[in-house]
């Protein structure tokens, strides 16, 4: 609970930090996004550890196929780190670049998903 404490403390201070240098220096202003958001993820970062590790003591348990568990952990930070970058894009004003962004991402994350639809449908025809 203290993390999320930490949280919101770091989100308002960076907030009234960015919209007091909006005006003036808008250029400041993103790169206390950027960095606000930097701050956030050193935040959660033991929180991410944790649930690798445990992904991993889970893998290690059932004989799940690490390949698929690793692209569906790739697919989860292409999305996290995708949205991030395009909240920051979009921030700066430039809403089409974002967007445009967003869309690549979404066609990356199609692409890594090809391995497991082949896994599912080969396990479909083994049961049959």
């Amino acid at each position: 609970m203290e993390t999320v404490y930490k949280i919101i403390g770091i989100s308002i201070i960076g907030t009234v930090i960015s919209l007091t240098l909006k005006k003036n220096n808008p250029e400041f202003a993103i790169m206390t996004s950027i960095l606000t958001g930097i701050f956030l993820i050193y935040l959660v970062y033991d929180s991410l550890s944790y649930v690798i590790s445990s992904i991993n003591d889970l893998i290690s348990a059932t004989g799940i196929d690490s390949d698929i568990i690793g692209i569906v952990l790739k697919i989860c930070g292409i999305g996290i780190i995708s949205e991030y970058f395009c909240s920051i894009i979009s921030d700066a004003g430039e809403t089409a670049i974002a967007k445009k962004a967003e869309m690549a991402a979404k066609i990356i994350i199609l692409v890594m998903t090809i391995p497991i639809i082949i896994k599912v449908v080969e396990g479909i025809f083994d049961i049959l």
